[in-house]
Order: structure tokens, then sequence, then C-alpha cells
């Protein structure tokens, strides 16, 4: 079995669902930075960068052991954050997004960024099962909520794609 280093003081096989969600992790930073490099938009690199800066914050509690604290991106709280994820329709005057080629290229780089956080989400469901240490999981869902509610702030004026889950 091929091992790894978990901390400075513990080794664990490669194929721990840790090791997938710090994978996860450093391939979404990566992309972030990828994204980052390719726009000439300062406001979408900056918001992108308060992302990163989260991506980086869970890297070194999940690597710690430490507790991430509270989420606050773009001067919203997670309370916030999740109230206008699970209601955009007030806060933005659309429903719910439905991705499209139409929302052109910032907004759907960010839907392919929130797609990354929900895979590391899962993993980190994976690697710690009911228990969450650090707010690991709990922060990763949060910030999936924060890059939804970032697409409307890129969408193009009109766009009119969205879905309903009423029945």
């Amino acid at each position: 079995m091929i091992r790894t280093n978990l901390n400075a003081h513990e080794t664990i096989s490669k194929a721990d669902p840790r090791i997938e969600l710090r994978g996860r992790l450093d391939e979404l930073n990566a992309r972030i930075i990828v994204i980052q490099v390719h726009s000439m938009n300062q406001h979408f690199i900056d918001d992108l960068e308060e992302v990163r800066e989260v991506i980086i914050k869970l890297l070194k509690c999940e690597v710690k052991g430490e507790n991430f604290g509270e989420l606050v991106l773009w001067g919203l709280h997670e309370e916030e954050i999740h109230t206008r994820s699970h209601n955009p329709a007030k806060y933005y005057n659309i429903g719910h997004i439905m991705p499209h080629r139409d929302m052109k290229k910032e907004a759907a780089e960010i839907n392919l960024l929130r797609t990354i956080v929900r895979e590391a989400e899962l993993s980190a469901c994976r690697a710690f099962g009911d228990y969450d240490p650090g707010r690991i999981i709990h922060i990763l869902n949060r910030l999936s909520s924060a890059l939804y509610i970032l697409m409307y702030k890129y969408l193009p004026k009109g766009y009119d794609k969205t879905i309903s889950f009423s029945k």
C-alpha cells in the first residue's frame, strides 16, 4: 500500500478520502487561478480571490485539524448567503438559474467552480461521515451557495433561463 503524510506525525494510504478531499481543494484552487489569469475583469478576479482565500483556509484547517470559523464572502455572512441562494428572485429579480451558454463566460466559469466545490463537499462527506471537523463540510456547502449567488452578479442583462422547483 502506498502511503503519504497526513500531517507531520502520521502517514495514511494514498487512497484515504482525506487525500481525495485535499486533491479536490487543490483542483479548485488551480481552476480559480487559471480563470483569474485569463480574465481581464478586475472585479471578477477580486471576487474569485476571496473564494481562493477560503479554499486555502479550508486546506489549512483540514491539515491542522482547526475550526474554520465564520465564512464571510463579499461582505455576506453564512446565513445571508444561505437565504439569498434559496430565494434569488427576492434579491436578484430572477428565479433559479438554468445554466446555459447564454449566461456568458464569467457566470459559466463560476458555475464550473460551483460544481467542483460540490465534488469537494462529497469528498469531505466520504472523509468525515457525520462528523464535521472544523466545519469543513458546512463551509463547502455554503461556498457552493455563495458561488451560486455570485453567478447572478455576472449574468448578462436580460438573462432569462430559469428553472422552477415548485410542483
